[in-house]
């Protein structure tokens, strides 16, 4: 995802790196997390930092590619987060017990995140580099862990696929998670959304 970007903000590291810079990443991460969107700004990545207007020209440049930054890897933490929770799923454990304990652990994770600042993330992405066609790939890493844990459980209740058709599958159904929280839907999170998701994914991954 947003490869430019990354070169970009990785150039600036190496040609400007050393404590001052860290220290800025840091700072960027805990405002991130903060998950306020209006605080992405430099005053207040200033004050949080310690380091004046000045320093945060001079290297960063652009404070919003520290910002972006920040976001993609607080979605990648939550991304680690969900792979292990596939991981977790013990081998005697049903695919309707399985779906449920996913879901409810993806909606403890989404709460955190306030939809605006993923929105700011992808608005400030999609202009600055268009829709690139790997943006949603961060979702492969959980269907390829999910073939495995589909062959390895004991109860006959998972549908065994391939990994491309489980790319595919996960693609579509994050979209059925995850949207209704990013675009702050009134029906994200609640019991109505839980059973369209578990019901939808029992159609597609139960044997």
């Amino acid at each position: 995802m947003s490869k430019n970007l990354l070169s970009k903000f990785s150039s600036t590291k190496q040609e400007r790196s050393g404590k001052t810079l860290d220290e800025l990443m840091q700072a960027a991460l805990i405002i991130a997390e903060e998950a306020d969107f209006k605080n992405f700004n430099s005053r207040k990545l200033s004050k949080k930092s310690g380091y004046s207007l000045g320093t945060l020209v001079k290297r960063l440049g652009s404070v919003e590619n520290i910002f972006l930054w920040a976001v993609k890897k607080i979605r990648e933490k939550y991304s680690k987060e969900f792979v292990q929770q596939i991981k977790d799923i013990d081998k005697n454990l049903t695919l309707d017990a399985a779906l449920e304990s996913i879901v409810d652990k993806f909606f403890i994770i989404f709460k955190k995140v306030n939809p605006k600042t993923i929105q700011f993330f992808e608005n400030r992405m999609f202009k600055k580099n268009g829709f690139v066609p790997d943006f949603y790939d961060y979702s492969d890493v959980g269907a390829i862990e999910w073939v495995t844990t589909a062959k390895n459980n004991k109860t006959n209740t998972f549908r065994q696929m391939s990994v491309d058709e489980a790319k595919i599958l996960f693609k579509m159904n994050m979209t059925l998670i995850e949207r209704p929280f990013v675009e702050g839907k009134a029906i994200a999170g609640t019991e109505r959304h839980r059973k369209i998701i578990i019901e939808n994914l029992r159609r597609l991954f139960k044997k």
